[in-house]
């Protein structure tokens, strides 16, 4: 594939974005404690401003969660632009090795465009979490669901559908969705590599899995604000794209979430937070007539066609968090528009989104213990992570935590009172919304908190995942303890307890 071509640059004032909305927006998150990973604001042919977080960068893919569902309804666009599939299409007549002994009406009735609307007539939705450690075929999964109501009738949020849209891309194509959207919404868009997951049966995983920069997330709205357009050639039809975006369905409530299943509307009355603006074809409507892809956790693109502007950001929130949209609609909506001479408030903004970073964390770097404890291995008491032994090495500037499980020998390297970048394979899919790459890249560092307290801070930059594993040494023994930043369910793991061995810590190989 070929280099990622830039969207074009232009200044805020040039484009009519006032800066101090931009401040006051940056003012809010902060003030709340939001944890932003990236944001980019695209107005009037141009980005206009652009912050990342160090140590998230512009060039790290960042894990879309559900915004992936906008993603599989341009591959499913590009297939009815070709004549290739209709809305109308029965969803059983794709996968007749895959259905029940006995097919009910309702399931017989479900159709494409139920699919993408979530009005396939289940009464329970289905989160990644739910199939993600499954090795068995996720279609046979869908169908043993059982439709209780008739489809097209009630909306009911669930990665499942978008799952069998990809898989009737595959059916009806032979090729995988992601490769159906890297060669035609890819290429022409000038995008970097756009890594999908795939399941047990060898398909793109739909409603969740893909992975991008933000530009490129970026790029998606850009294409839809432009109306399906591209430096002049029609990559998606003008009627699909104003089709998939506009309000489709227009009762959308959101019911209880559990990290696996979306419940439906509560008969005794939903609360007014869990009332969506309507739906469209995989993607969410907005206010002020605008549409957006969203992800669990904060990945947001959000298309403003009355504005001419499209904002893309990632971000680690806690489920349902309202706050950060909030702050969109209260401070950078209204800059977008806004003549203001205003240089030295830009220039002043350009200064702060340049030097944006993450806490570092805060504690001594070097601690009494460290000489006596580099190299030791702990035998840990049975737990239910099936980690077997822990260790450390220390040295001046960066350390190793070495921890052995059921998956194998893993290391964490981190700086002493610093981040420092490497990949790893350590187990943590019970923390990471049941995501369990082979390998992942992070950025981890370490500190002492107290004589006896040692605290790393793993941030697998690929996601919105950060975990913070402490561990607590007395005499012989101790005791771990690790939490994350946001999950679908557990925020932290039960502790570990450990006793030292009496060989030394032996290099291991791996990540």
């Amino acid at each position: 594939m070929s280099a990622p071509v830039p969207l074009p640059r232009a200044s805020l004032t040039s484009r009519q974005v006032d800066p101090r909305g931009i401040a006051a927006f940056l003012d809010a998150v902060e003030a709340d404690g939001i944890e932003l990973h990236s944001l980019m604001l695209y107005r009037g042919g141009a980005v206009v401003a652009e912050a990342f977080w160090k140590p998230y960068a512009a060039d790290i893919p960042h894990m879309m969660h559900s915004a992936t569902k906008s993603w599989v309804a341009c591959a499913v666009g590009l297939l009815i632009d070709d004549g290739k599939l209709a809305l109308d299409d029965r969803v059983i007549d794709f996968f007749p090795e895959d259905l029940p002994a006995t097919v009910s009406d309702n399931l017989a009735a479900m159709t494409v465009r139920d699919l993408l609307t979530m009005q396939s007539g289940h009464r329970t939705g289905l989160s990644g979490g739910e199939w993600r450690g499954m090795t068995e075929s996720w279609t046979r999964a869908f169908f043993c669901e059982p439709v209780e109501d008739v489809p097209g009738r009630t909306f009911i949020y669930s990665s499942g559908c978008s799952y069998i849209l990809s898989a009737i891309v595959t059916k009806r194509t032979g090729r995988l969705a992601a490769d159906l959207i890297a060669e035609r919404i890819g290429r022409p868009l000038g995008m970097g590599p756009l890594p999908w997951d795939v399941s047990p049966e060898g398909v793109s995983t739909g409603g969740n899995g893909l992975s991008c920069t933000t530009e490129d997330f970026l790029k998606l709205g850009v294409l839809h604000l432009q109306k399906g357009r591209w430096n002049g050639q029609q990559i998606l039809s003008e009627a699909w794209v104003r089709d998939a975006t506009r309000g489709q369905v227009a009762e959308v409530w959101m019911g209880s979430f559990d990290g696996r299943r979306y419940g439906a509307r509560d008969p005794s009355g939903p609360k007014p937070e869990e009332r969506r603006e309507g739906y469209g074809y995989q993607w969410w409507m907005s206010p002020h007539g605008a549409f957006h892809a969203s992800g669990l956790f904060g990945q947001q693109c959000i298309v403003m066609p009355e504005q001419d502007a499209v904002l893309a950001y990632t971000a680690a929130l806690a489920k349902r968090d309202p706050r950060l949209t909030a702050h969109v609609w209260a401070h950078l909506f209204p800059a977008l528009g806004t003549v203001a001479a205003a240089s030295e408030a830009e220039a002043a903004l350009a200064k702060r989104l340049g030097g944006l970073h993450l806490a570092d964390p805060d504690g001594a770097v070097q601690g009494p213990l460290a000489a006596e404890l580099s190299g030791r291995t702990y035998v840990m008491a049975p737990n239910a992570d099936n980690v077997a032994r822990i260790g450390f090495t220390f040295g001046p500037t960066e350390g190793r935590f070495t921890l052995e499980d059921h998956r194998g020998t893993h290391i964490v390297a981190f700086g002493l009172g610093h981040g420092l970048a490497g990949e790893t394979t350590v187990t943590g899919h019970y923390l990471h919304h049941e995501y369990e790459p082979g390998q992942m890249r992070v950025v981890a560092s370490g500190v002492w908190t107290d004589p006896k307290t040692f605290r790393m801070t793993w941030r697998f930059v690929e996601t919105a995942f950060a975990d913070t594993v402490v561990c607590r040494f007395d005499g012989d023994g101790v005791v771990m303890e690790r939490s994350v930043n946001t999950n679908s369910s557990a925020l932290s793991r039960p502790p570990i307890s450990g006793t030292a061995a009496a060989e030394m810590l032996t290099p291991a190989k791996g990540g």
